[in-house]
């Protein structure tokens, strides 16, 4: 009787251990995930009258239908793919989670008027990052938005007006007046605004200001804000007219000029926002935001510092901003970290006398080389696989080699 080698023995030992730890590894780190399927609302987008070198920009919402991120692909395809321009190129999504995509075109200054069509191809990636950062095997779809530009070389002038606003301001302060302007034509506009202020008795005009406003996109809305001093009025009632030109719209408004601490400075810092992981080098945005909950606009502006550790590595400090009444405003920063680490960000805005409550923010810088993980983990289990299947082949040949032996020693 022939038996197996220890050889052999060793061989499966090994096989077994190598199948187990490949197996635990692939289930701790990858979870498989049905076919992902990627919605879009409107599932089509019309451009009309779209000037000739001009731009006009819509929207749609993209959403999937699992709890797990999924990287989102998009690629512009047929005769516009050129003109089609996106607000990201690549984001993730998940089910509680859709993305509000910007797509805008532009069409060549030297193409003919008429009717053009394309698609823009939205893709569910291979991977995405699941909640507690692993990959998420995900099964690939499609969806084609399609979209029809029509192209013309005659400009027109077209917006309207809505939301027309005015608050009463303590003597001294600016008289603000808000309105919010939507481009319906396809031109670039700066809207002419005329803002006429009367008595308490509608009687004479005291005070006439006209003013340009900033340039607004075509299909674009802005919230446009004009500001009066208040110095030369005396306390009490007005009246105002402000009329938006060229979309042949206006309102009347009234507004109080109060005696001076008669209204209320409020202000809340909403938070810190920042990349979670940025690499060596890379410019970090940060964002800090701060909302006017009070009664009258107020000046404001952040002081913070960004720190690695106990160790202070910058000073924060921002412009002065004019915030409106019930108006959210961003202070805007970018820092270049010199070293890997775990840096926190904190500071308070300052406003009329007063500070907001302190908030921080956390980022980590890695290096480059940490890129190399995922890779060197697969590499590991592409190595577990060659290894195993190489086993087997040792085993087979083992157990051919035996039944040789056996069957030779039968013929004996």
């Amino acid at each position: 009787m022939i038996r197996k080698s220890k050889k052999t023995y060793f061989e499966i030992f090994v096989l077994k251990t190598f199948f187990l730890f490949f197996l635990f590894c692939l289930i701790n780190n990858l979870n498989v995930v049905s076919a992902a399927n990627v919605g879009v609302s409107p599932a089509s987008l019309r451009f009309d009258d779209v000037l000739r070198g001009g731009y006009s920009e819509k929207s749609v919402l993209v959403s999937v239908d699992v709890d797990e991120y999924v990287l989102i692909e998009l690629q512009p395809m047929g005769e516009i793919k050129d003109w089609i321009n996106f607000s990201e190129v690549n984001f993730s999504v998940k089910k509680s989670e859709p993305y509000r995509l910007f797509i805008s075109v532009n069409p060549p200054e030297d193409v003919p008027n008429g009717n053009y069509s394309g698609f823009l191809r939205i893709k569910t990636g291979a991977f995405g990052t699941g909640v507690k950062g692993h990959a998420v095997g995900v099964v690939r779809s499609n969806l084609d938005l399609k979209i029809d530009v029509s192209v013309t070389d005659v400009e027109i002038v077209r917006c309207s007006a809505s939301n027309f606003n005015v608050e009463s301001v303590e003597k001294g302060d600016n008289i603000v007046f808000s309105v919010e302007i939507s481009n319906t034509g396809n031109v670039r506009l700066k809207p002419n605004v005329v803002v006429d202020i009367w008595d308490r008795d509608q009687i004479s005009i005291v005070k006439k200001e006209d003013f340009l406003g900033d340039e607004i996109l075509p299909s674009k809305e802005e919230k446009a804000y004009f500001r009066v001093d208040s110095d030369t009025f005396d306390t009490g009632q007005y009246w105002s007219d402000i009329s938006v030109i060229e979309c042949y719209a206006s309102k009347l408004l009234t507004f109080d000029i109060l005696d001076q601490g008669a209204l209320k400075a409020e202000g809340s810092l909403l938070g810190i926002v920042t990349k979670r992981k940025v690499k060596l080098g890379e410019r970090v945005p940060i964002s800090v935001k701060f909302k006017n909950t009070g009664e009258k606009e107020v000046e404001a502006y952040f002081k913070g510092r960004i720190s690695l550790g106990d160790e202070l590595v910058q000073i924060l400090e921002s412009d002065k901003l004019l915030v409106p009444i019930s108006e959210t405003s961003d202070f805007n920063f970018y820092y270049a970290p010199g070293r890997i680490g775990r840096y926190t960000i904190d500071g308070r805005v300052f406003y009329s006398s007063k500070r907001t409550f302190e908030s921080s923010a956390i980022f980590e810088v890695f290096s480059e080389r940490s890129n190399y993980k995922n890779f060197l983990i697969y590499t590991v289990y592409i190595t577990f696989i060659f290894l195993i299947l190489f086993l087997f082949y040792k085993i087979r040949k083992e157990r051919r080699l035996l039944n040789l032996k056996l069957k030779n020693l039968k013929l004996k």
